[in-house]
């Protein structure tokens, strides 16, 4: 049957992933809680609202087009206390989410923020959902995919790594050049590859 994947490594677990999610983008959107304890929403126009842990600091972020045609994302910040009236629809919406968010998922899939403050306002910048499972594209360029057997695995985006999270639950990071040995994890690895094969030929 092959190896079994390790259930530690001397590798470092990423600043931040998601850690929970609701997909209601028949109507709104998705919403999401972060490990850092952040809560979020990227909403069916694009747009995505991040609320930090202290339950107050809010962001806003725009998706911009520039005049050369290329698309990037701008920040703006406020706080659940005294935001835009513009916002209160959303506003509304992301304190909806990250309440059914932690009622419903009480065990609280979540890390000690990172000492470095690498996680800090990272928020999802895409998604997607396939067949087998939903991906995120964070805004720090990790790639995380969620498979709808409970298994997960992280790509880096400066490292040849991989964090996986196996039927274990417990997350560990490899080199990707290991993941080879051990088939539970080649196997999704693959999935993921064919995925992003796939994004890249319709981008």
């Amino acid at each position: 049957a092959g190896a079994t994947v390790p259930m530690t490594s001397s590798l470092q677990l990423p600043a931040v992933w998601v850690s929970r999610w609701v997909d209601y983008s028949k109507k709104y959107g998705l919403g999401y809680k972060l490990s850092t304890g952040c809560a979020g929403v990227f909403f069916n126009d694009a747009t995505k609202m991040l609320l930090k842990p202290d339950g107050d600091g809010l962001d806003y972020v725009e998706r911009l087009r520039g005049g050369d045609g290329t698309k990037f994302d701008v920040r703006s910040r406020s706080s659940l206390a005294a935001h835009g009236p513009e916002l209160t629809k959303k506003v509304t919406l992301l304190e909806h989410f990250r309440n059914y968010l932690d009622e419903t998922h009480p065990h609280k899939d979540d890390a000690p923020p990172p000492a470095s403050g690498d996680g800090d306002g990272v928020y999802v910048r895409k998604w997607m959902r396939t067949r087998h499972s939903i991906i995120f594209r964070l805004s720090n360029n990790f790639f995380q995919v969620n498979f709808f057997d409970d298994t997960e695995a992280l790509l880096w985006p400066d490292e040849a790594w991989v964090t996986y999270k196996g039927k274990s639950r417990q997350r560990v990071t490899l080199p990707l050049a290991a993941a080879a040995s051990y088939p539970e994890l080649a196997k999704r690895l693959k999935y993921v590859k064919d995925i992003l094969g796939q994004l890249v030929a319709s981008a």
